[in-house]
């Protein structure tokens, strides 16, 4: 028969509540504190998660609105666009067959002049109202991987300039004296970090030394960057092309005025 002795029974309970309290404060307590944060982290995860989404669709929704209006203003835009350079084209003709009536009777050279100054004038508002509707569209139409592609465009040409006019390269060195040269750069949108990373590198090699950079933003640009420093001036912006574009235009539009 076992005979089990007091002490030894209290002993044994004594050493039975020392280790549970040990495991209750070493591993089962931590356990638990542990359970409950990882818990309310991922509530909080959650929480956050579901703020962000929220926050995503409602600046989606005004996305959607703010291209929407800018698509309406556009077709709007050009429609008045349209009125108004048939408008004004009707009445040029009205003006200039008035005038060719009334000079005819003096000079004929008079009346050609008149004409001639009348349709040239014309065709640049045409031309200009043309090239707006164009910049507008263009810049709600056009991907932020076309502004960076001009970026990088502008960059690829002042190192072909180094390749191509390297006369012109150490004339620009050489006027530069001790001093650090400023590149004066204009932007459609605000360059990344890589952006002034590559501009910082291409205008070093072009002055063969340190160049600072003052940037300024311009949405007029539409998309690309436009650079001066010293006498380069460098353009790969969508403004200036549309320029460019008018200018060509203009004069070609004269050239036929005089061919005709």
């Amino acid at each position: 028969m076992l005979e089990l002795d007091a002490a030894t029974v209290v002993f044994q309970i004594i050493n039975f509540i020392i280790l549970a309290w040990l495991l209750y404060r070493f591993l089962f307590k931590p356990a638990a504190q542990n359970i409950k944060e990882r818990t309310e982290e991922r509530n909080r995860l959650m929480r956050e998660l579901e703020r962000d989404r929220q926050s995503v669709a409602v600046h989606r929704t005004e996305l959607d609105e703010h291209l929407s209006r800018l698509d309406e203003e556009a077709a709007n835009m050009l429609a008045l666009a349209r009125e108004r350079a048939e408008a004004e084209h009707a009445d040029l003709l009205r003006q200039a067959t008035a005038e060719v009536e009334q000079i005819l009777v003096e000079a004929q050279a008079d009346a050609y002049r008149v004409r001639r100054q009348a349709v040239e004038t014309f065709h640049a508002d045409l031309v200009e109202a043309i090239l707006e509707v164009s910049a507008i569209i263009t810049r709600s139409t056009l991907p932020d991987e076309a502004h960076d592609a001009l970026v990088r465009q502008l960059s690829e040409r002042i190192w072909e300039l180094g390749r191509s006019d390297i006369e012109r390269v150490e004339a620009f060195r050489t006027s530069l004296g001790d001093r650090e040269p400023t590149a004066h750069i204009t932007t459609a949108k605000s360059m990344t970090l890589q952006q002034q990373g590559l501009m910082a590198r291409t205008f070093t090699a072009l002055a063969d030394r340190h160049v600072n950079m003052e940037v300024r933003v311009d949405p007029d640009l539409v998309a690309g960057i436009r650079v001066r420093i010293g006498d380069i001036i460098v353009d790969s912006s969508i403004a200036g092309q549309l320029e460019e574009l008018r200018e060509q235009a203009i004069e070609m539009l004269k050239e036929r005025i005089t061919d005709e």
